[in-house]
């Protein structure tokens, strides 16, 4: 009789403990559902992953132009291969603005109506030329500065080729609008071309964000680009780039540099540095003020810039080697000492030259007059644009 009613009374508690949990599961499962969906699951749904679908030829989902420049701060769009023929018309020779050695840029609008330039490339199973297609995009999504090209979307799916969608400066390169057919530019409107340039190197160069510092490894007159109204400059093209490197110096096998803008230490030794992009910059230099190509314009139509003027830059300053376009339309005592910011650029040994924040320091003091003399013009003009608007 004792051993039944202990029995009974084991299975009476078992029930009530079992009762217990059924109600505690009922309550928590009731207070999870939202009020509002009486169907709704216990478990929230996971969170929303958008998906980058192809879109029609006619259509492509591409940001404007504005929107463009605004989210490339945060995060480039990537799109597939189809949206990148969509860009470029089925990649249509007419809309070509550009070649290069494993590159072709493909003028294009977005839905907005706004050009953007589409620099798609093509390796063929070339290890090197995908190498410079990653080394490109990897800088470009990560480097943000108002005088370097902004990326605005990208296409790396492809195992033949990518795309890297660059916002679209109309006035064509510093190159075209040095040597090119048609008004030349201005002396403070390259003084002002020349400091936005310095700024830019130096922001690659410098590590004190503490990302490693980068060689831009192709600086040259082609490499710059200028708004057709003149009020932007940006740097480009960093296919050539290394970064990195402990002492900001590392050998490399890969060609670094423009023919007349190729630093001769590192065509004698294949150590490239951030002195190498010093070098070309003062080869930038010496051709915005004598107005000549870097490159074969000789009298026997070989040679390079430095051979042919540098000794008399270093006699004579400036004197007799300002572009002969501008007439005496310039400022004489900053054409001089940009000049002698050239020399030291491109002196023979790296350790002798100076670094791009001492350049663009001295660019900014010795050129300031005519510097401030451009920025007030493109104030003007800019002025003049938002009133017509």
């Amino acid at each position: 009789m004792d051993v039944a009613m202990a029995l009974a009374i084991l299975f009476f508690c078992l029930l009530l403990l079992s009762s217990a949990a059924i109600a505690f599961l009922l309550i928590r499962l009731c207070l999870c559902r939202p009020h509002n969906d009486p169907e709704a699951p216990s478990v929230p749904p996971r969170p929303h992953q958008p998906q980058y679908e192809p879109t029609l030829l006619s259509e492509p989902e591409v940001p404007s132009k504005e929107q463009g420049i605004k989210e490339a701060s945060a995060a480039p769009r990537r799109l597939t291969w189809r949206e990148v023929e969509a860009l470029t018309g089925g990649f249509d020779e007419a809309a070509v603005v550009g070649r290069g050695g494993s590159s072709t840029v493909y003028l294009a609008r977005l839905r907005d109506g706004s050009p953007v330039a589409v620099k798609v490339h093509r390796w063929c199973g070339g290890e090197r030329r995908l190498r410079a297609f990653r080394q490109e995009l990897d800088l470009l999504r990560r480097l943000r500065h108002p005088h370097i090209v902004a990326l605005l979307a990208y296409s790396d799916d492809h195992e033949d080729g990518g795309a890297l969608v660059l916002e679209y400066l109309a006035g064509g390169t510093l190159a075209d609008r040095l040597h090119g057919a048609t008004a030349p530019l201005l002396w403070p409107q390259r003084m002002r071309i020349v400091h936005d340039v310095a700024q830019a190197l130096e922001h690659l160069h410098d590590a004190s964000s503490g990302a490693p510092p980068v060689v831009h490894g192709d600086v040259s007159a082609s490499n710059v680009l200028l708004d057709g109204r003149g009020l932007a400059t940006r740097l480009c093209d960093l296919g050539s780039a290394c970064e990195g490197f402990s002492a900001a110096v590392a050998p490399t096998r890969a060609a670094v540099g423009s023919p007349g803008y190729a630093d001769p230490f590192f065509l004698r030794t294949g150590i490239v540095s951030k002195k190498s992009d010093v070098y070309s910059f003062g080869v930038l230099l010496l051709e915005a003020i004598t107005g000549l190509p870097a490159a074969g314009s000789g009298s026997d139509g070989t040679g390079n810039l430095t051979a042919r003027i540098l000794p008399r830059v270093r006699t004579q300053g400036a004197e007799g080697l300002v572009d002969s376009r501008l007439g005496e339309a310039y400022d004489v005592e900053e054409a001089g000492d940009v000049a002698r910011i050239a020399v030291e650029c491109v002196a023979a040994q790296p350790g002798l030259r100076p670094t791009m924040a001492q350049v663009r320091a001295a660019i900014a003091e010795k050129a300031a007059r005519s510097i401030a003399k451009a920025d007030y013009g493109h104030h003007i003009q800019l002025r003049k644009l938002l009133e017509l608007t």
